[in-house]
């Protein structure tokens, strides 16, 4: 083998070169790497509908997002509009014949490294614009050196009433025994009026609403409060009506957790179906439902005014409530088939109620006793846990709750069948797979012992 031999200085010179090559290397790579990363701008403007001529200006948002970018903008062309509606932009915004730019808004919002801003779009129906006229908005969003995406929102005109809920109310700090003025707001932003309407209100368990006798109430299977009330009056286009005083509401002591009362406007002479599944009844009633109206009508709609829809959102109501773990005691031999019956029960007087989430409440966790074999998992139930746990970790069974409520009063349990192998183990336990929507007044019994002597 040949072996190559390199002076001291000679070795020292070079790596000397390599070094300030590398750094030079380095600070020229800086800007660059800058200009490769431009970030991104990005925007979203819905599909509008609005009335026939005579209805109401509709605001609706443009939403604009950035990050990282430079000089983040939006350009809007309303070539497509024409004859169908009119758009009209802030003041910040530049308009060049049928092409608008506007840049982030000044009321953007940056969070975690994003810029988040809303462009209050006005869109009106353009003057002799027939019923079914649909249009389109192309924008673009970009800043500086990003790839621009261009996108499309379909505006279309729909003559006749359209009835819009303006309720949006968030409620902290409610205790069981409040009474709660609950508000009705509607607005008609078509271009007729409506006559009579149709509301239908969902109190979730707990929350009791005021009777009315132009109302019918029911309750569904998540034990709610279905309300459907038949409303007499003339809605005039852009004519905002209230229920004074607001709907009064009971908060009654099954009422646990946060709570979304819900509620949907729409003409009587075009509603849907009612709701299914619920029995409505007429109730004792002294007076009945009305909105009256509220100011002058209104010229142009607020961002609000999008949907037939609106809430109030309770944030967690504490109630008081016992979830008791219910465990079982058997006896039996060696080689036995036995059946335990294990559960949960609900002493009250709060419901927990995951109708918001969606999710089954009620669920629990059950650890057979040591020396026995579950023969046959229970519908409803399953293995739970990691199969790559040491043998030493006892097998557990996972099982669902009796549905989206766990009513006061009541028991949700299910029955094992076990072979005992021997009688010597220790004993198992059952207990709520979680504490919801919060931990229960009494802890101490949510753990109950399951044995087989």
């Amino acid at each position: 083998m040949r072996s190559v031999h390199v002076a001291r200085g000679r070795l020292l010179r070079g790596l000397t070169a390599l070094v300030v090559g590398t750094a030079g290397v380095a600070v020229a790579a800086g800007p660059a790497a800058a200009q490769d990363d431009p970030g991104w701008v990005d925007g979203w403007l819905g599909d509008v509908t609005v009335g026939g001529p005579g209805a109401p200006g509709r605001t609706v948002p443009l939403t604009l997002n950035s990050t990282g970018a430079s000089q983040p903008r939006v350009t809007i062309d309303l070539t497509g509009l024409a004859g169908v509606a009119t758009a009209g932009f802030p003041d910040y915004c530049v308009t060049q014949g049928t092409s608008v730019t506007c840049p982030m808004p000044p009321t953007a919002i940056e969070e975690f490294g994003t810029l988040t801003g809303t462009i209050p779009v006005v869109f009106r129906p353009a003057p002799g614009a027939v019923d079914g006229a649909t249009g389109t908005l192309d924008y673009t969003a970009l800043g500086e050196q990003t790839e621009a995406y261009a996108q499309q929102a379909t505006v279309t005109v729909r003559s006749g009433p359209d009835l819009l809920d303006l309720v949006d109310e968030h409620l902290t700090g409610v205790e069981v025994g409040d009474n709660l003025a609950v508000p009705v707001s509607v607005v008609n932003a078509g271009d007729h009026p409506a006559v009579d309407l149709r509301l239908t209100m969902r109190f979730p368990v707990g929350l009791v609403p005021t009777n009315y006798r132009n109302c019918r109430y029911g309750t569904n299977q998540s034990l709610a409060t279905v309300m459907v009330c038949t409303v007499r009056g003339t809605f005039a286009p852009g004519q905002r009506h209230e229920l004074r005083g607001g709907l009064g509401t009971t908060v009654g002591p099954a009422t646990l957790g946060s709570k979304r009362i819900t509620q949907v406007v729409e003409p009587l002479a075009s509603a849907g179906p009612l709701p299914s599944g619920v029995k409505l009844r007429s109730r004792d009633a002294d007076r009945a439902l009305r909105l009256r109206p509220v100011g002058t009508a209104l010229d142009v709609l607020p961002v609000e005014a999008s949907r037939a829809d609106g809430q109030t959102y309770l944030r967690g109501v504490h109630g008081a409530f016992d979830i008791v773990a219910t465990g079982a005691a058997v006896t039996g031999a060696v080689g036995d088939t036995v059946r335990v019956t294990v559960g949960l029960r609900n002493t009250g007087p709060g419901v927990p109620d995951g109708s918001i989430s969606g999710e089954s409440v009620g669920a629990f966790l059950f650890t057979p006793p040591a020396g026995v074999t579950v023969l046959a998992t229970p519908p409803g139930c399953w293995l739970s846990g990691d199969e790559e746990e040491p043998e030493t970790v006892p097998a557990t069974w996972y099982c669902n709750g009796p549905g989206s409520v766990f009513p006061a009063g009541t028991t949700h349990a299910v029955g094992f069948d076990l072979r005992i192998d021997s009688l010597s183990g220790a004993p198992g336990e059952v207990q709520p797979f979680q504490r919801y929507p919060r931990v229960d007044d009494d802890p101490s019994n949510d753990i109950a012992p399951v044995t087989v002597n």
